[in-house]
């Protein structure tokens, strides 16, 4: 067999066992669930689409075999598909233009290949919506029957705390945010073990690709109108409003990150650089206004060129290195 399909066959049974593992034992599954797409990552951007596509037929395989089909269906779903579907994106590249340099090639910018990945995240979670319920009121007594089987149970066994009426509020600020806080968990379990990924066959000189500049990451202008749409259809009573909300909540983090490029090329050369990114990062993860914020800055790109103005306005050339 060659050598690219016994790496994509290798990856599948690693990506597998991360996934079976994470499906098996809860103290580590956040850990191991969150790294479970990275074999199959670095056998696509380091070896190609065959063997990325070997890779989660593997892992499909082994799962079944282990755990059964509703869990390689889910494997297939969350990991396997998004990822060939991502790394072939990647991959895609075309001759540059007569300007550039002869042999020069053009590569998938990586800003498009984060709003087809929000694309996806928004229907992952529009189906998790759905197998939860089609209607407003089976979705919400799924997410009741989920707290009622929970460890919140076991943390107040004689109900004094998680009461009745309390359990009752959760589930309903719980059925709000699900759909959106899926959407924006997946996205960057996917994007971040693309980009971890990346650094390592890009390390060991085995990556397909240039390492593309992601200070220079811009979402087209279409998924301004997405998101607006998205956000507007949020506010729809029923399964509908749902549906939209997931999809919102992944372009916002989408917005999010086209923020941070903004704030990372404003940040070249100050003093302060690593103290203001810190704070911006800290700020996201602990404040959700933040998040908005920035979102609102990325969004404001396209209209403004903020990052044109900074270039023009005397900062330094940015670099081709991950930042």
């Amino acid at each position: 067999m060659p050598t690219h399909l016994i790496i994509g066959a290798g990856a599948g049974l690693v990506a597998a066992a991360l996934f079976a593992s994470a499906a098996t034992a809860a103290a580590l599954a956040g850990i191991l669930f969150y790294l479970s797409p990275l074999p199959l990552c670095l056998a696509g951007l380091g070896w190609g689409r065959s063997p990325v596509l070997l890779a989660g037929l593997t892992g499909t395989v082994v799962i079944a075999a282990s755990l059964g089909a509703g869990t390689a269906a889910a494997f297939v779903l969350t990991i396997a598909a998004p990822i060939a579907v991502l790394v072939h994106l990647l991959l895609l590249s075309r001759p540059a233009g007569p300007d550039a340099p002869a042999g020069a090639m053009e590569w998938y910018p990586p800003g498009r290949l984060v709003g087809w990945a929000a694309l996806i995240a928004g229907l992952l979670a529009g189906l998790l919506v759905l197998l939860l319920g089609y209607d407003q009121e089976s979705y919400q007594q799924s997410i009741r029957e989920i707290l009622d089987h929970s460890a919140l149970k076991e943390l107040d066994r004689d109900g004094t705390i998680f009461t009745k009426e309390t359990v009752e509020g959760l589930s309903v600020v719980l059925a709000k945010a699900l759909p959106a806080a899926f959407a924006i968990v997946w996205l960057t379990i996917v994007l971040f073990n693309l980009w971890l990924g990346g650094v390592i066959v890009a390390a060991s000189g085995r990556s397909l690709r240039p390492w593309p500049n992601l200070q220079d990451l811009e979402l087209p202008n279409v998924f301004v109108a997405v998101f607006a749409v998205a956000i507007l259809a949020s506010f729809i009573p029923g399964i509908l409003g749902l549906l939209a909300t997931g999809l919102a909540g992944a372009m916002l983090f989408a917005y999010v990150l086209q923020g941070l490029a903004v704030i990372h090329v404003y940040s070249r050369g100050s003093p302060f650089r690593i103290l203001l990114l810190t704070v911006v990062y800290l700020g996201i993860l602990l404040l959700g206004w933040v998040a908005v914020l920035v979102a609102i800055l990325g969004l404001g790109e396209p209209l403004f060129g903020l990052r044109a103005r900074s270039v023009q306005g005397g900062q330094p050339p940015n670099d081709n290195k991950p930042d």
